[in-house]
């Protein structure tokens, strides 16, 4: 669910990927018993060079003579002596992105800010250079079954078969990254870990916290996924709720009501319409044009609101509609297809989100939860379809308990963010006793700011919550799109 820029990693000289050992990596095993090397190494827009290398797991502890993953990593050196042995280790979101990827932007940001730790990248097993577990769901030529679904079937039960023939898709869980970053930090001889996660990343470091507690120093969780909050299933009333906030918004601003004075009203008769079934839209190779699904529409709208950008062109976009264009929808939602099996591993995504959310989501649930809402239960109804043929990893007994901990850990959360309100940080929040709290108002999804970047400066340099400064201004909400 991570929406920031993603620059792809370059192909790293096999003579850089240099195996750290083969030691098992289960929770009572032997971490890091060969000497780690790591070479230099340079990363797309990465001015200055990093230090790369991979290291060798095995893919099901419980099997250490079976297949084995080479887990890739890249560390983005401190600048300013002496280094401190406590590093930055970014864990990203998704879930299916790969944490390398994000070196030219994340990394540099975090390398700016803490000169004296290194910065430590762990692409997760099954994405980037791990192992990747790619797919690709949305096939050109097939832009029918993209318009329709968020996860086309038939692409699915594709991408289920070629990855099975070579990968246990039961070994692909938050439970066996966190062994896997383990083995990376006693291997690489680090101290404790600050944790800087984002999105799903923030599923992870709960997992971690559960496994390994005193491998961590501070923990900045952003855009927080509860272990315990079955996704997608929140995504319905969250995104209405910010849909909502975004047309009431459009009414209070003088342009964007003059130029879309019934804007609430166009977006009811847009749904009713599309529930209809009486929009149909071309394709490029098809003969006849192709009915476009109300709830993929509203996953669209949803996926705009993650950031402020993408916010202020929805009113624009449901007019345009409204009036009969239904070109930005329909070319948003191929671009949106397209870039998810760019920036994610398609078998991670559905390893992580079958055995550990859509499982516990019940039919109960789903009416109370996606009543009265645009989306409704399309990504629910999607994700179960996906997940009714997907291997299930077993989770560890109490995995989905909420962690407690004494780690001292900033919560922060957009005030605006379709996916992950501020509520789900509160519940999170209660089992952490030094904790703080920093909404950015304005901000959607994974936001960030300057003051946000402060407030985790004082959390790393200190140690501790009880100097952060909570008190961010605002993040001006852009102008509202009027015209093409």
């Amino acid at each position: 669910m991570l929406n920031r820029p993603v620059h792809m990693l370059a192909a790293l000289p096999l003579s850089l990927l240099l195996v750290a050992g083969a030691a098992a990596v289960g929770r009572d095993a032997a971490f890091g018993a060969a000497s780690p090397r790591l070479g230099d190494c340079r990363l797309p827009d990465v001015p200055t060079p990093a230090r790369c290398g991979a290291f060798d797991v095995p893919e099901n502890p419980d099997r250490p003579d079976g297949r084995h993953l080479s887990i890739a990593v890249a560390v983005l050196p401190a600048r300013r002596m002496p280094v401190r042995r406590d590093p930055i280790a970014f864990f990203s979101g998704g879930p299916g992105q790969a944490a390398i990827d994000s070196a030219a932007d994340i990394g540099l940001d975090l390398a700016a800010t803490f000169t004296d730790r290194d910065i430590l990248l762990i692409d997760q097993r099954g994405t980037g250079r791990s192992a990747p577990l790619a797919c690709t769901l949305h096939a050109a030529g097939d832009e029918a079954a993209s318009l329709a679904h968020f996860l086309p079937p038939a692409a699915v039960a594709r991408c289920r078969d070629e990855l099975a023939a070579r990968a246990d898709l039961t070994q692909y869980s938050f439970a066996r990254f966190a062994d896997d970053v383990e083995h990376v930090r006693r291997a690489l001889g680090y101290g404790r870990l600050n944790l800087y996660a984002l999105s799903y990343g923030t599923r992870a470091t709960q997992v971690y916290l559960h496994a390994y507690p005193d491998s961590v120093r501070t923990a900045y969780l952003g855009s927080v996924v509860p272990i315990d909050v079955p996704i997608p299933l929140p995504f319905a009333r969250v995104s209405q709720d910010v849909l909502d906030a975004t047309i009431g918004a459009c009414e209070s601003d003088a342009r964007c009501a003059a130029a879309f004075p019934a804007l609430r009203e166009e977006t009811r008769q847009v749904f009713a319409r599309l529930a209809d079934g009486r929009v149909e839209v071309p394709v490029a190779g098809t003969e006849r044009p192709v009915a476009l699904d109300a709830g993929r529409v509203a996953e669209r709208l949803r996926f705009m609101m993650y950031s402020p950008a993408g916010a202020a062109d929805v009113p624009w976009t449901i007019h345009r509609a409204h009036q009969g264009d239904w070109k930005p929808l329909v070319d948003g939602i191929l671009e949106s297809a397209r870039g998810f099996d760019h920036q994610f591993s398609a078998g991670v995504f559905l390893s992580i989100t079958c055995a550990e959310d859509v499982r516990y989501i019940t039919d109960a649930e789903v009416a109370a939860a996606t009543a009265h809402t645009w989306l409704g239960d399309y990504r629910v109804r999607e994700q179960r379809a996906a997940c009714a043929g997907w291997p299930q990893a077993t989770l560890p007994p109490g995995y989905r308990a909420p962690v407690v901990s004494s780690v001292p850990t900033l919560f922060v959360s957009g005030d605006v963010d379709p996916a992950t309100p501020k509520a789900f940080a509160d519940r999170v929040a209660k089992g952490f006793a030094r904790h703080a709290d920093l909404v950015l108002r304005g901000q959607g999804h994974s936001g960030w700011t300057r003051c946000a970047a402060s407030a985790h400066a004082t959390l790393v340099r200190t140690g501790s919550v009880e100097a952060i400064d909570t008190t961010c201004p605002a993040t001006p909400r852009p102008p509202f799109r009027i015209s093409p």
